[in-house]
């Protein structure tokens, strides 16, 4: 079987986009290890998007800076994100033609991943700043109960290599 997106697409992705940010050994080894990073950069060269290349580092790119110094807390969830779950994930859904099923899936799997990572810092008391599932405003067991559905009645293996809905342990945070 032929993949769309190989370990030597990543690893050429996540070096090219550790050069241009300057993150040094260790950052670079933890992003090239990063499940969430890999599947932003894998969900154009899965759906067969134009230019899958240039939009992959574009949305690793928006997920570095998202997550890094002052820029995190422009980034972070706001109230006015809490009416859409996509709201947040909005920066990093610019895809050129592709499999619409396939961009929508991988967005979902996105969108489960932040939820349970709300989740988790409700439960550990970790919360900083606004978080909807602590706000509740956002009902969690609902909104990754719908999510998980959806993304079960899309098969992709080769995404769920990546991330699927077994993998538990992987949450939004890099």
């Amino acid at each position: 079987m032929t993949t769309l997106f190989q370990d030597e697409t990543w690893e050429k992705l996540y070096t090219e986009i550790a050069d241009a940010f300057s993150l040094g050994p260790t950052r670079t080894v933890k992003l090239a290890s990063n499940k969430v990073a890999k599947l932003i950069a894998a969900i154009p060269f899965l759906a067969g998007c134009r230019n899958p290349e240039r939009a992959a580092l574009a949305h690793l790119g928006t997920y570095l800076v998202a997550g890094s110094g002052g820029a995190r807390e422009v980034f972070d969830h706001q109230p006015e994100d809490d009416a859409e779950v996509m709201a947040r994930l909005a920066m990093g859904s610019n895809f050129e033609g592709g499999d619409p099923a396939v961009l929508a899936r991988g967005m979902k799997i996105l969108a489960w991943t932040m939820i349970r990572g709300y989740v988790r810092k409700v439960e550990e008391n970790a919360v900083q700043g606004y978080n909807p599932v602590a706000a509740k405003t956002w009902e969690a067991g609902p909104m990754l109960a719908k999510l998980e559905t959806e993304i079960s009645s899309a098969p992709n293996p080769e995404m769920d290599s990546i991330i699927g809905l077994a993998d538990r342990g992987v949450f939004w945070e890099g």
